[in-house]
């Protein structure tokens, strides 16, 4: 709507004539910045805890369900673990689960010296060589049943381990 040719916009421009065609007045002081003017107003957020939200259902969408091995697999992974022992440098690869949503979880592959094979509880502790705060380098325990993969030097295929070769097939 044109409000310059209604009878109230006709007296508006006769009040106000003389400054109408100026232009507008610069600032005294130098406008605020988009980022200062929302810092001020960042403490009365009107969704508390929304961006730690939206980080959390970011990382929750990344997390899997853990995959069985076949029984195959299993064996495969159990004569791997026949031949570590304390003090070799591994490779491992496995289920880590997430702390709240416990079945859901990532693989996580982990490089270090085995400190403790424990075969009554099924598990395996790893040094990594990371230090905490307390200027420490506690081990990272594992469950056997949280494996997938064992890989280092020295650690072969059980044929290889056992000395056993193919022969082959007399027909």
């Amino acid at each position: 709507m044109n409000c310059k040719n209604t009878p109230e916009g006709r007296i508006v421009r006769q009040k106000y004539a003389d400054i109408l065609p100026l232009s507008r007045p610069e600032p005294i002081k130098p406008r605020m910045t988009t980022l200062n003017r929302a810092k001020i107003f960042s403490p009365f957020a009107a969704l508390r805890g929304y961006d730690e939200e939206i980080s959390d259902q970011d990382r929750v969408q990344r997390l899997i369900a853990k995959a069985e091995l076949s029984e195959e697999d299993k064996g495969h992974l159990s004569d791997r673990l026949l031949q570590v022992r304390k003090g070799m440098t591994i490779t491992v690869r496995y289920f880590h689960a997430d702390a709240v949503y416990a079945p859901l979880g990532a693989y996580e592959s982990l490089t270090g010296t085995v400190a403790r094979i424990d075969p009554v509880y099924r598990e395996i502790d790893i040094k990594t060589g990371t230090t905490t705060a307390l200027r420490k380098s506690p081990p990272v325990t594992i469950s056997f049943d949280d494996l997938v993969q064992v890989a280092g030097e020295g650690i072969i295929g059980i044929d290889d381990f056992l000395g056993l070769e193919e022969y082959p097939n007399e027909d």
